[in-house]
């Protein structure tokens, strides 16, 4: 009898203790922060900022300055400005940011020996908890380069966000699609 009553004591402590970690878990969600994708939208989807970029490293990057963003856009473009943009070989303009509202968040995929590859900076979401901001960033690795070309890539993605403080921590996903 003190045995049965011990363990459902020991069931109801476990119980109790499951329950306030799951309410802490559902109180923590994160709030969606606002996106404002800077790569092409066609058809409705997105899509990212260039594929093949300048920048053959993979490389997450919080910019919250010009000076960094400046430096930044001269290494996206610095595998090939002339055949990017055919005006002379001069860089496309610095698009204007204003750093005291908003923010970069940069994601390269690094090189890559197709067109079969892509990333996406899909979401960000904002938590009081551990105050932070989280950053979604979605790569498609299409390793069979089914519908490929034959190509070196390095995809590159760039959004805008409202400026925080916060850390800045990247959640990776990872899409491989299937051929068939």
């Amino acid at each position: 009898m003190n045995r049965t009553l011990l363990s459902l004591f020991a069931l109801l402590v476990i119980g109790f203790a499951g329950l306030k970690v799951l309410r802490a878990t559902q109180v923590d969600q994160g709030k969606p922060v606002p996106l404002t994708p800077m790569g092409p939208t066609i058809s409705g989807q997105r899509m990212p900022f260039m594929t093949g970029s300048g920048i053959w490293d993979q490389l997450r990057l919080v910019v919250r300055d010009r000076d960094l963003w400046a430096e930044v856009w001269k290494r996206i473009y610095s595998i090939d400005p002339e055949h990017l943009n055919p005006n002379g070989g001069q860089l496309p303009p610095l698009p204007e940011i204003d750093f005291s509202r908003e923010m970069v968040i940069v994601a390269a995929m690094g090189r890559r020996p197709s067109s079969a590859y892509g990333i996406i900076i899909d979401h960000a979401y904002a938590y009081e908890r551990n105050p932070r901001l989280e950053v979604v960033v979605r790569s498609v690795e299409n390793r069979n380069g089914c519908g490929a070309f034959t190509v070196m890539t390095a995809p590159l993605d760039i959004v805008r966000l409202p400026r925080t403080d916060r850390a800045v921590l990247f959640r990776e996903t990872e899409v491989v699609p299937d051929c068939k």
